[in-house]
């Protein structure tokens, strides 16, 4: 008899679990997926390059799963745990013998009067980023020129606020709190991404909250009242103040559920026979909201299932720690963060902690040192210190006696950061795949001599391609001459 998987949700997270479970070549597996969408799984993270023109559908579009009964525009009403069952939103009930839940994650909007219906759904000029049809609708209202207030000053709001800028519309970042980026950077260097911003157009205003909206006669947004009494004029509202994890069919399951599904590290509920991952999910890990982290749940997840059908046993994938690496994936805006810094830098004991300020240049590094290694740093404004730091963080490779020098490059223009070529094995150079320049060099040796044949075999650069120029140096430097910038979605 047949095993029936059921999965729910069919975004990122989602197809990248039905391809690691096509790879293990199970038999006698039926698979049926519910996607609320109408359209096949895409790369949800590129959404801004949609609005500036440089993406459409069928680039985004993932490649479609073998052997699936795809069901899409059906949405997962109601589970029956007795019977196991899932019902969609035609009637139509799914049998199953293992459901895995990836409803992903939703926009929150504040409830703030003219924004959102009775449903929760935008009202009319209000729009958020977390689809295709939301980039599609906020692509086609911010034409050239067209004014748009964007709620949020994180990163979600950052990207698309310079993506408006590039795409020609007049964008306002309208933040609560003190500079932008205030959850990941510290004040100093939110003030120098603030400036980066303007540099680009973009006003910031920070420490004020959206109070309402304006509408004319016929129900057009024509412009947003901020706490401190400003009235901004604005075509469009962007929101983009977080996500939460989607967790009501769950809920209405009486599954376990605080602030997402809890699950343990082989991403079961409370229920053997459900399992949840990505967005919607709480591994013991917490739950990240990153893409990164739900891929590394859909291979656990096909391992441990794959295992449980077969009766096959074998080393264990287990979920990995997340790099704590933030980036902020803008056009022309480099920004990251990683570990952390102590919260009282005089304490005894504390890590050593150095800072370098160059408004003018609008470059910050900030540093924390302990035990010869570096355990934080943050770095805007100069890609090739970051990328130095980032490898120093990753490799545990020991900082010089004085940590200073971690600074000085930013302004002395000393040698060039390190070449991809030379980064350690072990260095991570796809994130989002936790993919290293040994995995690469294995592929290439192993025949991949482009990188879209390197994509395919490591999927590094498939998720938010910030690494795909240095995948194709690293083939370029490997040996092969066909080298593109081509951005490749492989499973």
């Amino acid at each position: 008899m047949s095993h029936r998987i059921v999965v729910v949700g069919h975004g990122m997270v989602g197809h990248r679990f039905l391809a690691d479970l096509a790879s293990h070549r199970l038999d006698g597996v039926e698979v049926t997926v519910l996607g609320e969408e109408g359209h096949a799984a895409y790369n949800r993270i590129l959404l801004p390059d949609v609005i500036m023109g440089r993406a459409d559908l069928p680039g985004l579009t993932l490649p479609e799963s073998r052997d699936v009964r795809m069901s899409r525009s059906r949405k997962a009403t109601g589970i029956d745990r007795r019977n196991r069952v899932v019902v969609d939103s035609t009637g139509e009930e799914h049998p199953f013998d293992t459901l895995v839940l990836a409803t992903g994650a939703e926009p929150v909007f504040p409830t703030v009067d003219g924004m959102v219906r009775a449903d929760g759904t935008p009202m009319p000029g209000v729009a958020a980023l977390r689809t295709w049809d939301d980039a599609d609708r906020v692509r086609a209202a911010a034409a050239a020129g067209a004014k748009v207030v964007v709620m949020g000053g994180g990163v979600l709001g950052i990207e698309a606020a310079v993506a408006l800028a590039e795409a020609g519309s007049d964008a306002t970042i309208v933040h609560r709190g003190l500079a932008p980026l205030d959850r990941q950077f510290d004040p100093a260097s939110g003030a120098v991404v603030r400036a980066g911003l303007t540099d680009r157009g973009i006003t910031t205003l920070v420490d004020v909250r959206v109070a309402g909206v304006e509408r004319s006669r016929d129900g057009a947004l024509t412009s947003v009242r901020l706490t401190s009494g400003k009235h901004i004029p604005a075509d469009l509202l962007l929101v983009a103040i977080g996500v939460r994890p989607r967790t009501r069919l769950a809920e209405a399951a009486h599954l376990w559920v605080r602030n997402g599904i809890l699950v343990n590290d082989t991403c079961r509920t409370d229920d053997p026979a459900i399992y949840a991952i990505g967005d919607c999910a709480r591994t013991p890990r917490g739950c990240p909201g990153l893409v990164g982290p739900g891929w590394e749940q859909a291979r656990v997840l096909a391992h441990h299932l794959a295992e449980k059908i077969s009766g096959r046993s074998g080393p264990r994938p287990v979920l990995r720690a997340d790099s704590g690496v933030f980036r902020v994936k803008a056009e022309g805006l480099e920004a990251v963060t990683m570990g952390e810094f102590p919260a009282d830098e005089f304490a005894p004991g504390a890590p050593r902690v150095l800072s370098l300020t160059d408004p003018v240049g609008r470059r910050r590094v900030r540093v924390a040192v302990a035990d010869g290694l570096l355990v934080g740093a943050t770095c805007v404004g100069d890609p090739q210190v970051a990328a130095d730091l980032t490898v120093a963080f990753d490799s545990r490779t020991p900082v010089p006696d004085d940590p200073a020098a971690l600074l000085a490059r930013p302004l002395a223009g000393a040698a060039p950061a390190t070449s991809v070529a030379d980064l350690p094995d072990a260095a991570i150079v796809c994130r989002c795949n936790a993919v290293t320049k040994a995995a690469i060099a294995d592929a290439v040796n192993a025949g991949a001599d482009t990188p879209e044949a390197v994509a395919t075999a490591t999927r590094a650069s498939t998720g938010c391609g910030s690494c795909t120029s240095d995948v194709c140096s690293l083939v370029a430097a490997l040996g092969s001459p066909r080298t593109s910038l081509e951005r490749v979605t492989v499973a």
